[in-house]
């Protein structure tokens, strides 16, 4: 049977760690609010710009944009967004599993952009090459750092460094639920849409002003802006759910072993204190 010191020992090591899952908990759930105050404050103007695009791609078929038409032998990039730490359960595993899948699925892919030292260093170790990082923009997910990164994809597609663009992140679906996602970012395509709903229905030519070019090459920009800072709160919303569900567990886990704990250091003492009369009536009976 372990020591009084031992076991008092320990009970007061998994307390320490208690705090610290406690805290991260905390801290956590105080970044998801925040995340998410930011997200509901943006997004009905980027709604708006993929709402705007529907109706272009619905009511102009045979559009000629080179972020809407299809290339042959497309050179596919990936645009994958993880963490920069750990302890946040299957979020990193799982966001950059989907995107190693989707990748082998795929011949021709050149190119690797991420967010986040996860999955820079993932990559790196699967043999991939990854060209960009912008690893700042995984813990603190800002319209600043979307627009320089939307800034630099739109760059390399419009110099054909690449021809395919997909972007994986999580989306944050519910308080215990989250779900890698892999949309096609480039070219722009209607099925990118499914989840805009129009707000009107009609049937007439769309008439652009001051010509279809100008305007796209308007909106084309906002709407990369919107989805990739959309994913980028999406994310790290889904990291900090994840890091609050693992340290709420680990610190029941931790309250658990020092109840567990607890029973046996009582029984340890009882043991001590039954053996101290023992042995003092062993000496009154010696006396005697």
């Amino acid at each position: 049977m372990q020591s009084l010191v031992e076991i008092k020992r320990r009970i007061g090591a998994i307390r320490q760690t208690r705090q610290l899952t406690k805290a991260m908990h905390l801290i956590a759930s105080s970044k998801l609010s925040r995340a998410m105050d930011k997200y509901r404050a943006n997004h009905i103007y980027f709604d708006k710009i993929r709402s705007t695009l529907k109706d272009i791609l619905a009511h102009t078929p045979e559009i000629n944009h080179s972020f809407f038409r299809p290339r042959e032998n497309a050179r596919i990039a990936y645009f994958v967004i993880a963490g920069d730490k750990g302890l946040c359960g299957a979020y990193n595993h799982n966001v950059l599993h989907t995107a190693l899948s989707h990748i082998e699925e795929h011949e021709g892919v050149k190119n690797i952009f991420v967010v986040g030292n996860v999955a820079r260093d993932f990559f790196i170790r699967k043999g991939y090459n990854v060209d960009a990082e912008f690893l700042y923009a995984a813990q603190n997910p800002t319209f600043f750092y979307s627009r320089e990164i939307a800034e630099q994809l739109i760059k390399a597609y419009s110099q054909h460094k690449i021809d395919e663009l997909y972007l994986v992140y999580t989306r944050l679906e519910s308080s215990i639920k989250m779900i890698p996602k892999v949309i096609k970012l480039f070219p722009v395509e209607l099925s990118n849409f499914e989840d805009v709903s129009l707000d009107l229905e009609y049937r007439a030519d769309m008439v652009y002003h001051p010509s279809p070019r100008a305007v796209l090459d308007l909106l084309i920009p906002k709407f990369v802006i919107g989805v990739v800072y959309g994913a980028l709160i999406q994310s790290f919303a889904s990291e900090q759910q994840a890091r609050m569900l693992a340290m709420d567990t680990a610190t029941k886990n931790a309250d658990e072993m020092i109840s567990k704990l607890q029973i046996k250091y009582n029984q340890a003492r009882q043991s001590v204190i039954t053996n101290e009369i023992a042995e003092i009536m062993g000496g009154v009976a010696a006396l005697d």
